[in-house]
């Protein structure tokens, strides 16, 4: 990192306790900020109150030698800049001195006439040109290659922290200095002397040996320093001086010359107009002045940059017509100032989020209106500090004459009380913060002791809004200001770490995937899958699914991108229009960027498979007879899948309930015997039971079949007298049966080839009981039947159904 500190000059201090001297912006508290409502109202800001009570300084800067070093743009340098691609630009063509000289006295409030010395015309010539191409003094070549910065990052330099030797300049993050700064006269000049014909000290700071050594090393660095002119309407002295100047098209057109001739001489790069607020209806008339100033600086050289500042409120500016080819490159939102001396209750002066506008609001408010790379949005380097009635966060503000004035804070300062008291963080402003008593005296009150806190934004608060610019891929960040955070260097390795580009992907440790199939049919089973990436130094992540087929890959389905520091994409199987896609196998791609869009990436491959298994179900035999005579006594349930399935078998009785269970994991196929008893082994009544098989496939797509099963022992103990006997011989054979209920009893004998020889009973009504019947061995016609094997099958029809049973006999010849 090059590190550049500038030579010693005026301190500001302030003490904001007793024995503890304390470095704070020397604020004056404008009459109107004071009376100003709480957030949410146009108010003055900070870059106006400052420069008010800088007003009265009477620094003296020595004059400087002519820039000899040409602004060349880096080589990631690629934020367009008058309308064009950056490019070299002209170095100094007058010395400091020269250009302090010809500087004829012009009061500050000057009317619309114009001034007694007008400058020379654009394009005069009075120190030797340097050519862009020239090369860089070996003494001012930057020590690393500073050409990697992915956003411009605009910095102001007040002309009081110019020489304050705590105030460091890293050429490696800062792509823009804003010196500020220089004020317009009502005619259009620019406020170069006082009344007394003393130089201004804004100009004095302008035309310094410092400011040269600075614009020097900047522009070896591939930094461009820009002027910042002035006009501040929060006054009414201000407003009838901005009405005199945008409502005059030749003071416009004086002070669009003198800027480009302020410009083209000390050899800048460009120009910042800080004009707020834009007077009621002079919106147009600022617009006018914007194109003006452009047109001029177009006429010294092309690459001129163009920007002018806006509040967090846009109210009137005309940022859509100002800016473009023929107006400003950018637009600097002044992110800060949403809370004053008189906010109630105390927080942050730039917060996140919040119940109140916040700088996402604002952000969302410009970007509806102008596109992100015409937009930087400003950062502060400062807090405030209140007094307050307690130390909870966001206590009620009790500032005063009594209890001490609520004043801002440079970050140098503010981390030091951190340091000291403790850093507290308020995560719905994203804010640091702290708070310690102090004791104010005055005559009136006497000595108290209060409550302090200050709000501040340290790395980690400025941090998140450099995310939100990285997020919405504004064009940059703005810094109010340069020197205030001392000689810390961590919120320069803020913007390092958020802005520089660099070559080294981001690192993924792990990843894993939830699961590697899924069956996107809204049952809540595999539904989606996740897959999720532990990623170190990246700032976005996106995915990328699309349909494989063996190895190649097909369009993709899915894509997106998200900022965000956990890696997480849930896929429920659905491509971007929502529908979802075909089953097959698909990969996931997930990768994360950093700033810089170095990317590294993982892949996961997911079937997606929304086929249910097939089941079929088999009984052998359907209805059983569990009563131990060894016939029907036990079924065998069978269930064979047309894919591998993981569930249950169960038997259900008439009401639904379970009364046995079975478990199978991964198979295609099962069996089991069931005998008619329960889990606990109790013999069930007889009725109806239901085969219930339930399965899930490897997609988790359910599958369910049912097969009816009955429990019948109506009828028991089926048996012949005799097992064998001569019909020829006048022998007869009893069969008899039992049934446990009453029942319809139907008999019939069979011969070897299952005719029906003879019916017995056809539908005989019993009740429960045992019956025989004596049969001859003739058929019903009375004819003797051969020998052989017959059966009697016994049939009994209930409720329950018809169940058989049967027993064989034979008949022997005499």
């Amino acid at each position: 990192m090059a590190l550049v500190a500038l030579v010693a000059g005026l301190l500001v201090l302030a003490t904001l306790a007793p024995a503890a001297p304390a470095r704070a912006i020397g604020r004056v508290q404008a009459a109107s900020a004071a009376s100003t409502a709480a957030a949410g109202t146009l108010q003055p800001t900070i870059q106006y109150e400052e420069a008010l009570a800088h007003a009265g300084d009477t620094t003296v800067f020595a004059p400087g030698d002519r820039v000899t070093v040409p602004f060349k743009p880096r080589n990631a340098d690629h934020w367009a800049v008058g309308g064009v691609a950056p490019r070299a630009l002209p170095a100094g063509r007058k010395t400091g001195k020269a250009i302090r000289v010809a500087a004829a006295p012009t009061a500050p409030g000057s009317g619309p006439a114009a001034s007694a010395a007008p400058p020379a015309a654009v394009g005069a010539i009075d120190e030797p040109y340097v050519d862009p191409s020239a090369a860089i003094p070996a003494d001012l070549a930057a020590a690393v290659d500073p050409g990697g910065l992915k956003r411009e990052v605009y910095g102001f330099l007040p002309y009081w922290e110019l020489t304050d030797p705590s105030t460091r300049l890293d050429w490696e993050t800062l792509s823009t200095i804003a010196y500020f700064g220089v004020g317009a006269a009502g005619n259009g000049d620019l406020q170069r002397n006082n009344t007394d014909g003393s130089t201004t000290v804004g100009w004095s700071g302008w035309t310094s040996a410092t400011l040269t050594s600075v614009i020097n090393t900047a522009h070896a660095n591939g930094t461009r320093v820009v002027l910042t002119v002035q006009s501040f309407a929060w006054s009414s002295t201000g407003v009838a001086q901005q009405k005199a100047l945008l409502g005059s098209s030749a003071a416009r057109a004086n002070l669009a010359r003198q800027i480009a001739a302020a410009v083209r001489d000390r050899g800048a790069d460009g120009v910042n107009l800080d004009f707020e607020p834009i007077v009621a209806t002079y919106a147009d008339e600022f617009t006018l002045l914007v194109r003006a100033v452009r047109a001029e600086l177009n006429k010294v050289a092309p690459g001129y940059q163009l920007t002018f500042d806006a509040t967090g409120w846009i109210g009137n500016y005309p940022i859509e017509l100002a800016t473009g080819p023929t107006g400003a490159d950018a637009v600097v939102i002044m992110g800060y100032d949403y809370k004053n001396g008189a906010s109630n209750p105390v927080g942050s002066v730039a917060p996140l989020g919040g119940p109140g506008y916040d700088i996402s609001d604002t952000v969302a408010s410009y970007l509806s209106r102008i596109p992100a790379a015409r937009l930087i949005l400003g950062v502060p380097y400062y807090g405030r500090a209140w007094s307050t009635d307690s130390s909870l966060v966001h206590a009620t503000n009790i500032s005063g004459t009594k209890n001490g004035a609520s004043t801002t804070v440079v970050y140098g300062t503010a981390v030091q009380y951190a340091i000291d008291h403790g850093r507290k963080w308020d995560p719905v402003e994203a804010v640091a913060w702290t708070s310690y008593h102090r004791e104010n005296c005055t005559a009136a009150y006497g000595c108290v002791n209060s409550w302090r806190e200050i709000y501040y934004d340290d790395p980690q608060a400025l941090g998140f809004k450099y995310d939100l610019i990285n997020r919405y891929n504004l064009r940059g960040a703005g810094i109010w200001a340069l020197g205030y955070d001392g000689t810390r260097p961590e919120l320069y390795q803020a913007l390092k770490a958020k802005f520089i580009t660099d070559k080294i992907p981001p690192v993924i440790a792990s990843s894993s995937l939830s699961a590697s199939i899924i069956s996107p049919n809204g049952d809540g089973r595999l539904d989606a899958t996740t897959v999720a990436a532990s990623v170190t130094g990246h700032l976005t992540f996106g995915w990328l699914v699309q349909p494989l087929t063996g190895t190649t890959a097909g369009p993709s389905v899915r894509s997106g991108t998200l900022a965000s520091k956990t890696v997480v994409f849930r896929w429920d199987g659905r491509n971007d229009a929502g529908a979802v896609v075909p089953d097959g196998l698909y990969g996931i791609t997930l990768w994360a960027a950093d700033a810089s869009d170095n990317r590294a990436s993982v892949q996961k491959f997911v079937t997606v498979d929304r086929h249910a298994a097939v089941i079929s179900l088999s009984a052998t035999p359907t209805t059983i007879s569990p009563n131990g005579d060894g016939r029907g006594d036990q079924t065998t349930l069978a269930m064979r899948s047309d894919s591998t399935i993981s569930g249950s078998a169960r038997l259900l009785n008439a009401s639904g309930a379970g009364i046995r269970k079975w478990t199978f994991t991964g198979v295609g196929a099962g069996a089991w015997v069931w005998n008619g008893r329960d889990s606990a082994g109790r013999m069930v009544p007889d009725g109806h039971y239901a085969l219930r098989v339930w399965g899930v496939d490897r997609a988790a797509n359910a599958a369910i079949k049912d097969l009816a099963v009955t429990v019948d022992r109506t009828l028991r103990s089926v048996t012949w007298s005799r097992t064998s006997f001569v019909p020829a011989a006048k022998q007869t054979s009893r069969v008899s049966f039992t049934t446990t209920r009453a029942a319809t009893i139907t008999i019939a004998i069979y011969g070897a080839d299952n005719k029906a020889i003879r019916g017995i009973w056809q539908g005989r009504a019993l009740a429960a009981g045992t019956y025989g019947w004596t049969w001859n061995g003739r058929t019903s016609a009375g004819v003797l039947l051969k020998p052989g094997t017959y059966r009697a099958i016994v049939t009994a029809t209930t409720w329950l159904g018809s169940t058989t049973l049967s027993k064989t006999v034979v008949l022997k010849a005499p």
